[in-house]
């Protein structure tokens, strides 16, 4: 009886798979793109502000990714991902400060040394939204209770009315008057109520004005504002109210809002517009800010986001970042279309030097406002080093 031949069994040794090592690459070169596309003129790569609002989603991939590699164990993956977030630290902290209280600065005993600033696009006080323009404004409530010393305000008008006449804001009115006996309200929405005194000057070329919300949908030229308040001890500072094209994602959605003639009908198109208007403007607001005194605040709706191109043009070598120097996290001040961005920006210079920061959540408006506490004689304590 003949014996089997044996049975031999061939193992073939498996194919590595480096699909997450190439998505990690992907990802991790993307993540660096869009920390530093804001380097880039609008105007000379149309794609470049794109890149720079994805920065926070492709942030999130990239964390995500880190833990399923380290979780798998793909080790290069690991190590890909983990420099090119060490990359974009910088960015990230632009996005995400966090300043504890044990970096905080002291306040000064003297009272009349420190100066609550807040910025905020009120929307009008809702006078555009039939079930909101005559019940009183949440916005103006907000502003009375947290009670800053100065609030800069846009799209302060509507329908050639001031916001202090607007019917949501009406029932305010006496206690606007006693709590903020200095105010101002301009054609183009940019409007101030202060506890001091102060003069107003416009800077740049008048506005032509093409809206009911009163401020240039055209924008044949920026909109800003300058105040020069007049504060105890003599102290000279200089504030810039201003605001910057907008994305126009609104305009033909709502029943609120009229698509004028020169929007264009695209969505993309209108947002290639407003980057390309936002990047020579906000040159036109640099040089005026070179103009102003040592001491000055910059505040506005920039309708741009920190490390974008706009930004940094109006940041200059001068200006620090409030929000970056004492707040704490992500704040986003603009709260529709799902776009949770911090476009809001407040920044400084001179012998000022900011102590709090607060993103301040309520009212009826799409942005919400952001409160800056400032030692405004911070010279007497010791210099300051600008923050980048």
């Amino acid at each position: 009886m003949s014996k089997k031949a044996p049975k031999y069994i061939t193992y073939r040794k498996k194919k590595p798979n480096y699909t997450i090592e190439i998505v990690s690459l992907v990802v991790a070169v993307l993540l660096v793109c869009c920390a530093y596309a804001g380097c880039i003129n609008p105007e000379k790569f149309f794609p470049a502000p794109f890149l720079v609002l994805a920065f926070m989603p492709m942030l999130i991939v990239a964390v995500v990714l880190l833990a399923v590699a380290l979780l798998w164990r793909r080790w290069i993956s690991l190590a890909i991902l983990i420099v090119a977030l060490l990359a974009v630290l910088p960015t990230s902290k632009k996005y995400m400060p966090f300043n504890t209280s044990e970096t905080a600065l002291p306040m000064p005993a003297d009272r009349e040394m420190v100066l609550k600033v807040m910025t905020y696009n009120v929307l009008a006080f809702n006078f555009m939204d039939p079930s909101l323009n005559t019940t009183p404004s949440a916005s103006m409530r907000l502003i009375l209770d947290v009670s800053p010393d100065v609030v800069l305000l846009q799209e302060g008008t509507a329908g050639g009315m001031d916001w202090i006449d607007m019917p949501s804001v009406l029932p305010y009115k006496s206690q606007i008057e006693k709590k903020y006996p200095y105010h101002f309200s301009g054609a183009d929405g940019l409007s101030i109520m202060s506890k001091y005194p102060f003069t107003t000057t416009p800077i740049g070329e008048p506005c032509i004005v093409h809206s009911p919300l009163g401020y240039n949908r055209n924008q044949t030229s920026y909109i800003a504002r300058a105040f020069d308040l007049e504060l105890p001890h003599g102290k000279q500072l200089r504030l810039i109210n201003f605001r910057l094209q907008s994305y126009n994602l609104s305009f033909g959605q709502t029943v609120h809002v009229r698509v004028s003639p020169e929007v264009m009908p695209s969505p993309l198109g209108r947002m290639k517009r407003s980057f390309a208007k936002r990047g020579k403007d906000a040159a036109e607001l640099r040089k005026a800010i070179d103009d102003s005194p040592a001491n000055v605040i910059v505040c506005g709706d920039m309708n741009d986001v920190p490390t974008s191109y706009v930004y940094r043009v109006i940041c200059g070598k001068d200006l620090s970042d409030a929000w970056y120097d004492v707040g704490m996290g992500y704040a986003y001040t603009y709260n529709r279309h799902h776009l949770r961005y911090r476009i809001d920006q407040v920044l400084y210079r001179g012998d000022v030097r900011a102590l709090e920061a607060e993103r301040v959540i309520g009212g009826s408006s799409d942005h919400y406002p952001m409160m800056v506490t400032f030692d405004i004689d911070e010279s007497t304590r010791g210099s300051k080093a600008v923050t980048k």
